[in-house]
């Protein structure tokens, strides 16, 4: 896994005064302003903002992670699908502040507590020679980051630490000499300034609150437009700080290597990147440009590109044609007629060039070029005639290379080199009277590489319930991405003890059609429980498709019918399906008393006191259900988002979490019936959890409560909160801050058994 680079020089979206603004200031410095963050929203968006729009300063975010180890509040997609969508998010926050975007492709695995144990999952020199790499790639002149280097996610101190080390080793011909093999030499940033936030510092001080009059906005505005990209993350009460009118950063200076003198690059200074330094940049010309203006000005920029190294080579002959093309207001569009192809189809562009201004061009050249990872692809360019015509249109076509690197399914290729980069440019090129080099203007494209038939088993894991049930059935989804009709068969294998009706499942599709097809299967009635392998494979393609039947021992409480108020996951009601407990999604009419009793037990998703107002408004009725005699079982909920009165009993809750998932548990109370009925609960039920134990623990509850459980991270100890139980009337109020989703989603034994334990305490009504 190495660096992916996804959305270089990311403000062409503006148009008319507002790029020609940002083209000049372009031209005012050639200053670098790199942001390091160990998350996708973690970039600090407000000082890229201010020094891409106000100083035309080139502006960088790196991102180490994809953020697949997050929460995910729009939907229930997590781990990798749900680092494509932080992916997506990240790219449209570029967009909005300007700045070229890379990742690190760093695993992402959830909280962390120390930097020391990201690195044991990263690798300390591994992070640090990604982080030289990008470095050497982009030549910052300074770099910041939101992270220090104590008292903060693990993952935030680990790339505060990283990254002061790889800014000096960047500049060490001696540290990862392989890199110049890429042609990546070394480069010595001028500074390095890390997040500070006590209010004291001055060191550099960065007032976000300025109004970008071109715009109409202040940077923290666009800060906060940007934010809002992050939809999956909830960032609603971050965008109120921005916006407050309060938020100045302030930096502390890391520095180690400190430059003598004023550098030179063509005839502008090289100024330190602080305010004070940039205040001395001579100002932009004023607007509009008469044609000896322009003249000097692209002359200027055929100087600058002195550079050996070819990304800063791209960024100056972008910045000369886009001030070319905004003075003349010329504009080149170009979209793929399809977002998704296959190998060997053929694929059109539709490409545009416009010339809105004084008809200064009378014909422009296009065509399209290709990423050299893509494959060998070739396209006939096209000269268009805009002599008669303000816009002239034309459609290019290419075949997809059969090496093209796939994209679909977006999580399987999450890690890949380049996934979600442009494979495609439409390419402009035309001539202007002020310039003796033709201009250039490009319009990345990126499309989706899929296989031609996709076959995948979408009941996996496929939960077998041993002693209970001896067959299962297997459904199996096949897809035709092809733009042609597809038939013949996929190939369905499966570990011995399972025995499928067939093992060769015929398809015909449609084009874009698909289909789930059910295979039965018998199963052995001595079969051990564990996991056993299914694999798919659709014939002639070299692709598998992995799936898992897990057998597990769990008995389920008899006459348990569950209401579930959903939040934006499906685990529980999915398991419940897998389980064969009768279940409902209980909908705003269903709080009526009536209703309610027809429950043996109600479940409260994850975080549903943020996603469903209706919940608030009627939980007095659920409390009242529970005093009747129900169970009601209510899952983790953010600090922010509860209420101690949600509770029978006033529990208050704290950011405490069990970051360890194999953080030893103890059992208070072991005689339990959670622990007892219908299933025991052995220590080896809380082996192989994934991700965490828990998180936002409850740190205060009323006496009325029994804490069931205690678990701590090594060094600390916390009140024993993660499973407090309570009588309340003749019922049953469960607050679990277990993440017994992630586990009951992967369908781990011992927390199957563990929910099944807590739905039976609704049976005895």
């Amino acid at each position: 896994m190495g660096i992916t680079a996804v959305a270089a020089f990311a403000d062409s979206t503006e148009l008319g005064d507002v790029a020609l603004h940002q083209a000049l200031l372009d031209l005012n410095t050639d200053l670098s302003l790199m942001c390091v963050a160990a998350h996708p929203d973690d970039e600090d968006g407000a000082t890229l903002a201010l020094y891409r729009k106000k100083y035309g300063v080139r502006t960088i975010a790196v991102i180490a992670t994809r953020g697949e180890g997050g929460q995910n509040e729009i939907g229930p997609e997590l781990y990798n699908d749900l680092g494509v969508i932080r992916t997506r998010e990240m790219i449209r926050a570029s967009k909005i502040t300007g700045a070229e975007l890379h990742f690190l492709n760093l695993p992402e695995f959830g909280f962390s507590k120390s930097p020391e144990e990201a690195f044991e999952v990263w690798g300390r020199e591994e992070t640090v020679r990604r982080l030289v790499r990008v470095i050497r790639l982009t030549q910052p002149t300074v770099i910041i980051s939101n992270h220090g280097t104590q008292k903060d996610h693990g993952h935030h101190q680990a790339i505060g630490i990283a990254l002061q080390e790889a800014f000096e080793a960047a500049g060490n011909a001696s540290r990862f000499p392989e890199l110049e093999a890429e042609g990546l030499m070394p480069w010595q940033a001028k500074d390095i300034y890390l997040r500070d936030w006590n209010p004291a510092s001055k060191e550099a001080r960065i007032d976000i609150n300025q109004l970008d009059t071109i715009r109409g906005k202040t940077y923290a505005q666009i800060a906060a437009e940007a934010l809002g990209e992050h939809k999956s993350q909830g960032m609603g009460f971050f965008i109120d700080f921005y916006l407050s009118g309060k938020v100045q950063p302030a930096y502390a200076n890391r520095r180690k290597i400190i430059v003598e003198g004023p550098d030179f690059t063509g005839d502008k200074r090289v100024a330190p990147l602080m305010p004070q330094g940039l205040s001395e940049l001579a100002p932009a010309p004023s607007l509009p440009l008469d044609s000896k203006q322009l003249e000097g000005l692209l002359r200027r920029t055929s100087e600058l590109d002195s550079s050996t190294n070819q990304h800063v080579k791209d960024w100056n002959l972008s910045r000369r044609s886009r001030i070319a093309a905004c003075a003349h207001e010329i504009q080149l569009s170009a979209r793929l007629a399809a977002d998704l192809a296959v190998a060997g189809q053929t694929v059109t562009v539709a490409v545009s060039v416009s010339d809105f201004g004084k008809r200064d061009i009378t014909s422009a050249n296009v065509g399209l070029e290709f990423a050299p990872w893509f494959g060998d692809a070739s396209s006939n360019p096209v000269t268009l005639d805009l002599a008669q015509s303000r816009t002239a249109s034309s459609l290019l076509t290419f075949a997809v290379p059969e090496s093209a690197p796939k994209t679909v399914p977006e999580g399987e290729h999450l890690f890949d080199p380049h996934f979600l980069e442009p494979q495609v440019a439409a390419v402009a090129r035309f001539n202007v009277a002020e310039s003796e080099a033709p201009v250039e203007l490009r319009v990345p494209l990126t499309l989706g590489i899929a296989p031609r038939v996709e076959a995948n088993m979408i009941n996996s894991p496929l939960l077998v319930r041993r002693k209970t049930i001896y067959e299962a059935t297997m459904d199996v989804l096949v897809t035709n991405h092809a733009h042609e009709p597809a038939a013949g068969n996929v190939m369905l294998s499966v570990a011995p003890g399972f025995v499928p009706e067939a093992t060769t499942i015929p398809y015909s599709l449609p084009i874009g059609g698909e289909r789930i097809y059910s295979v039965r299967c018998k199963i052995g009635d001595n079969l051990e429980p564990r996991d056993y392998l299914v694999n798919v494979m659709v014939e002639g393609d070299t692709r598998n498709s992995f799936g898992v039947a897990r057998l597990v021992d769990v008995a389920v409480p008899e006459g348990a019918r569950v209401g579930v108020v959903q939040s934006y996951d499906d685990t529980f009601m999915s398991v419940l399906e897998k389980l064969g407990v009768p279940h409902e999604a209980l909908t705003i009419e269903d709080f009526s008393q009536g209703k309610l009793d027809t429950f043996s037990a109600i479940i409260i998703d994850i975080r549903a006191y943020l996603v469903r107002p209706d919940l608030a408004a009627n939980n007095a009725a659920l409390l009242d259900y529970v005093s009747r005699g129900g169970t009601l079982m209510v899952n983790y909920q953010k600090t922010e988002e509860w209420k101690p009165y949600f509770a029978p009993y006033p529990i208050t809750l704290s950011r405490n979490r069990v970051t360890r998932e194999d953080a030893p548990v103890a059992l208070l109370v072991p005689d339990h019936p959670v622990f007892t009925t219908p299933n025991p609960i052995q220590p080896e039920d809380w082996d192989g959890w994934i991700q965490e134990r828990g998180l936002y623990f409850p740190s205060e509850w009323d006496e009325a409560y029994t804490p069931l459980i205690e678990c701590n991270d090594p060094g600390e100890s916390n009140p024993p909160g993660s499973l407090l139980v309570a009588k309340n009337g003749e019922g049953n109020y469960v607050y679990t801050a277990l993440v017994l989703y992630r586990q009951i989603r992967e369908l781990h034994p011992g927390a199957l058994r563990l929910f099944s334990n807590l739905l039976a305490l609704g049976t005895s009504r």
